[in-house]
């Protein structure tokens, strides 16, 4: 007769029968994933106050370049008004507009002062103007500063690092 074999299956792993993460395992990883976020979230903040910055300060730049160019096509002066907020400015044509949220005026040097705080800047259609210089940073004064000067001959408007 012939031989009865009997094989024999060692169990399995628990892993391999039961495929998935232990309750431990996921409450580390839930656990790293938050203090990494609670690491991140200030370099996020400080980059989004960073980008409101250079915004407001692009934006700025771009209405008095506009406004230059069309004192000299239109041969008419245009001006710009920086309200005392230091946030809201409005020109000419009736249109104003406000700098993002952590964006300020932080200071001033030049323009035309009226009683109520308003600096005005005026664009003349020889392509000059009048002047002035201005600092544009954050309104918690952090260190993230541009300055932008509008040339008084040449009307031209440069932006700067002001933050030293």
């Amino acid at each position: 007769m012939g031989r009865l074999t009997f094989v024999f299956h060692a169990p399995r792993d628990a892993r391999t029968r039961h495929s998935g993460f232990s309750l431990f395992e996921l409450i580390v990883v839930l656990m790293i994933v938050a203090i990494t976020s609670g690491l991140a979230a200030p370099g996020i903040k400080s980059g989004w106050r960073a980008r409101e910055v250079r915004t407001g300060t692009r934006s700025l730049a771009a209405v008095m370049r506009g406004l230059r160019e069309r004192a000299v096509r239109r041969g008419v002066e245009q001006e710009l008004v920086l309200e005392a907020d230091g946030q809201t400015f409005s020109w000419s044509d009736g249109k104003d507009a406000v700098l993002p949220g952590g964006a300020t005026i932080t200071a001033i040097r030049g323009g035309w002062r009226d009683q109520d705080g308003r600096v005005r800047v005026v664009f003349y259609p020889n392509g000059g103007s009048s002047g002035i210089s201005l600092i544009v940073g954050q309104q918690d004064g952090d260190s993230l500063r541009f300055g932008l000067r509008v040339d008084p001959m040449l009307g031209s408007v440069v932006i700067q690092d002001a933050t030293t």
